[in-house]
């Protein structure tokens, strides 16, 4: 699934690198879609909903159209934003999962903890596995690769749009119980 990765080079051979240079190519060795689409099925089977996977497209800035959205801002040796949108009745669907009833009729402060638990969760286990699939370092195969996330800020109203920056961007499209769920991200490398 993975590109096969060169061993580092012999800083005294002939074509030496850097070693910096040498692990920086290591360090971006992963596809960043993947791992979300893995944390994304991961959790998403935890809480027992139906989804799938639908398609990548690059966007020119960090937005979201959906009703109700969750932005999470990543800092560390990565940095950028996380904006999760989608429909009222997801919202309302993955939250009563969570707090183990059949039924919200609406999204009051208990609703909206549940919500910021599982996004808060979402992004403690996107950067784990991104540090499990950069850990590098020339001595003991292992890097210190620092990654924090923000409390998640849950933003919702009617005909809303939302945009965080004008920076590139890329939007990951799932389907969750037959509704469109989207994850739009700007992450770049310190």
């Amino acid at each position: 699934m993975y590109p096969q990765q060169k061993p580092f080079m012999n800083v005294d051979s002939e074509n030496s690198l850097s070693i910096w240079a040498s692990a920086s190519a290591h360090m971006t060795n992963f596809n960043l879609n993947d791992i979300f689409v893995r944390v994304f099925e991961d959790l998403f089977s935890y809480v027992d909903l139906s989804h799938k996977f639908m398609c990548e497209v690059p966007s020119s800035t960090l937005n979201s159209t959906e009703e109700v959205n969750t932005l999470v801002g990543i800092s560390g040796d990565m940095e950028g934003n996380i904006m999760f949108g989608y429909t009222d009745k997801t919202a309302k669907e993955i939250a009563g999962k969570l707090m183990g009833t059949n039924k919200i009729d609406e999204i009051d402060i208990f609703a909206k903890s549940a919500l910021a638990d599982f996004y808060s969760e979402f992004c403690k286990r996107f950067t784990h596995k991104i540090k499990v699939e950069t850990a590098f370092n020339i001595s003991s195969g292992e890097k210190n690769y620092i990654l924090l996330s923000s409390n998640p800020t849950y933003i919702s109203g009617e005909d809303m749009f939302g945009a965080i920056s004008k920076v590139p961007s890329k939007k990951l499209f799932f389907k969750v119980n037959g509704e469109k769920f989207g994850i739009a991200y700007s992450l770049e490398q310190k």
